[in-house]
């Protein structure tokens, strides 16, 4: 786990995403080749798949001259005493494997860059985790998830700085056509807090809830049953679940990897300023309303809205849907007064608009009259 931990910590503050290395993905302290592809003629992909040739045929050399190691050329005798601490009788071969050699992109310049977005929003994610009685290291997550990327979008749905997948989101918070709050770092940091604060009192330690975090409970519960112990490094070693691949097994020294950089930011990155701590208003808006008209009768603007409601969809951004009464519009907070007067301030412009522009709340169904 240490050399795990070793391996994150290079790849977060040693390479950036115009480097990266080739590496097995068991041991991953085995790295066979570190490429820069800022020179280099060869697309990304195509010098990836080029390496990962040449070292699978390296291995393979080795494993037929592993009983003579003096015959071995300089590159073969590297990789030789590279797996000099690995006792499996057939670890060559199996280390020249299609799901072992695996090539591992740098972060540096996505980390840092996290590091300017995440003085923003660190403060209040530190205070919600802290009211929840949970560590505050847990807030370091996102750098593992998105780098505080607000817009941050996977391939296969998970959506925000803390990357929840739209059914798990729902569990937590809402999310529907007009409000993703997945995408709102406040709505999804307090989401995160009880999920990880549930995983923590069903699996009974922070490794395995935060594994849970990237793999689910239950899969993690199957694990700890499977392999009769709930240290995590067991099930790293041995589960071998279809679904606990590459990033479940190494997600928590991910987030170990992440603290260290963050905290000794200076000696990795050297000074960085960091955006200031979000200052800002929230208040329950009375009605339903298009921004357009929120916007046009209060006199806000547009652009600084849509940046502090990230929690709000496109098709509301736009106008195209009201934003929902109930929901808690955020707004600089400007100082001129305290923030419970600048609530009140902003209630008393809000009633001056116009009834024609609001929507009130709808009343709720009863299910009566239906036609059949």
């Amino acid at each position: 786990m240490k050399r795990n931990l070793d391996f994150w910590i290079r790849i977060y503050t040693q390479y950036d995403t115009k480097q990266g290395v080739v590496h097995d993905a068991k041991y991953i302290d085995k790295v066979f080749e570190v490429l820069d592809f800022r020179d280099s003629k060869v697309g990304q992909g195509k010098r990836t798949n080029q390496s990962k040739a040449k070292w699978k045929a390296v291995l393979l050399s080795v494993h037929k001259k592993r009983d003579k190691p003096e015959s071995m050329n300089e590159e073969e005798r590297r990789i030789y005493d590279l797996y000099a601490d690995v006792t499996e009788p057939n670890k060559f071969r199996e280390a020249a494997g299609r799901k072992r050699l695996r090539f591992q992109l740098g972060q540096k310049d996505y980390f840092q860059s996290g590091l300017v977005q995440s003085g923003r929003y660190l403060p209040i994610m530190e205070k919600i985790f802290k009211d929840a009685g949970l560590p505050v290291e847990l807030t370091r997550l996102p750098f593992v998830e998105s780098s505080f990327n607000v817009k941050a979008r996977s391939k296969v749905g998970a959506s925000g700085i803390w990357q929840f997948m739209r059914g798990t989101g729902k569990e937590y918070m809402r999310v529907d056509d007009q409000v993703d709050e997945r995408n709102d770092p406040i709505r999804a940091t307090e989401a995160a807090a009880k999920l990880l604060k549930q995983n923590f009192e069903s699996l009974g330690s922070w490794p395995l809830a935060v594994t849970a975090y990237n793999h689910g409970r239950q899969g993690v519960m199957r694990a700890v049953r499977q392999v009769g112990s709930d240290a995590l490094e067991d099930l790293v070693e041995e589960y071998r679940g279809r679904a606990f691949g590459f990033a479940s097994s190494n997600f928590f020294t991910c987030l170990l990897a992440a603290i260290e950089a963050e905290r000794n930011a200076v000696q990795y990155f050297g000074v960085v300023e960091r955006q200031p701590p979000l200052d800002v208003i929230e208040i329950a808006l009375p009605d339903s309303i298009r921004l357009k008209y929120l916007v046009q009768f209060m006199k806000l603007d547009l652009a600084t809205v849509r940046e502090l409601n990230p929690g709000l969809t496109t098709a509301t951004h736009r106008s195209e849907l009201p934003i929902p009464a109930g929901y808690q519009l955020r707004l600089p907070y400007e100082g001129k007064t305290g923030k419970e007067g600048a609530i009140q301030v902003f209630l008393a412009g809000y009633s001056e608009i116009p009834k024609n522009f609001k929507i009130p709340p709808s009343p709720k169904k009863t299910g009566k009259g239906r036609k059949r």
